[in-house]
């Protein structure tokens, strides 16, 4: 078995001196990229942004920039079209996913921020979440069946320092004439893991296994059971939105899904690395 392809992405929020440090690394066979926001705490807004390249084609040397069109804008849901706009003049597709990845991590770490955005106590900001997320994944698909509470399974409301990391990997191995696709996903909440075997010329999944090792309630668990959907299926040739489907959208798990969607464009960077 011969590992052709890794990528890894950290990202980590750390409170300091009155503010949040937000920082995304990507470090893979191909690239070393590095995106950073200093963010307010009580309204998100970012106060500056740093894109920093180490290692890609055509560079020789460090590369680091101020992003000043990301100052002001509000580091949370739906600033999509914000960041589009902004980091388009960069010319580099993966600026927007590691941007996109810190501002996952400081919605992440608003459960440690509460008393800052305005919200009485835990309880509170916890009612207000399960009002915004409603649906948005099996936990809050299903919460008639959840046995456990958000800051149950987190253990306490409040922290310092480090307030949330995460940690993603893909790795792709070719074995025997197939593709052995590997991708975790563990952060402060989570834990989680998708392995899958595919066909080298199509790309077809011939097996798949998901497994959530941590999640806040047991509900969550039964997530894993929808990567046998992505048998007989074509993987590179599928869009997030199609891996979504199957992988059981509201009534999935987010972060299997970014797994099947990240294992995709691995296996479809390797190809084209291949290639060219």
């Amino acid at each position: 078995m011969n590992c052709v392809f890794q990528r890894f992405w950290h990202t980590t929020v750390r409170f300091a001196n009155g503010e949040l440090d937000v920082e995304t690394t990507y470090c893979g066979s191909d690239k070393e990229l590095v995106a950073r926001i200093i963010v307010e705490p009580h309204s998100f807004a970012v106060r500056r942004a740093w894109w920093e390249v180490y290692r890609a084609p055509g560079y020789d040397s460090p590369h680091r920039l101020e992003v000043k069109a990301l100052e002001g804008m509000k580091a949370y849901f739906g600033c999509g079209k914000e960041l589009n706009h902004a980091l388009e003049p960069l010319k580099f597709p993966e600026a927007r996913d590691l941007f996109a990845e810190g501002v996952r991590g400081v919605v992440q770490a608003e459960t440690f921020l509460w008393q800052y955005r305005g919200f009485a106590d835990a309880g509170e900001y916890e009612d207000h979440w399960y009002e915004l997320f409603e649906s948005g994944c099996r936990y809050y698909s299903n919460t008639d069946r959840v046995t456990r509470s958000w800051y149950e399974h987190v253990g306490y409301p409040e922290r310092s320092g480090a307030l949330f990391n995460r940690f993603k990997n893909q790795a792709l191995y070719l074995n025997k004439g197939k593709w052995l696709l590997n991708g975790h996903f563990v952060d402060s909440f989570h834990s989680v893991a998708l392995e899958m075997e595919l066909e080298k010329n199509s790309g077809k999944v011939l097996n798949a296994v998901g497994e959530l090792l941590r999640a806040p309630d047991q509900v969550c668990m039964e997530a894993a059971s929808y990567a046998s959907e992505l048998v007989h299926r074509p993987l590179p040739e599928m869009n997030k939105k199609e891996i979504a489907r199957l992988l059981g959208a509201e009534n999935g798990c987010v972060h299997l899904i970014d797994l099947a969607a990240d294992g995709a464009n691995t296996l479809s960077m390797y190809r084209h690395q291949s290639q060219t």
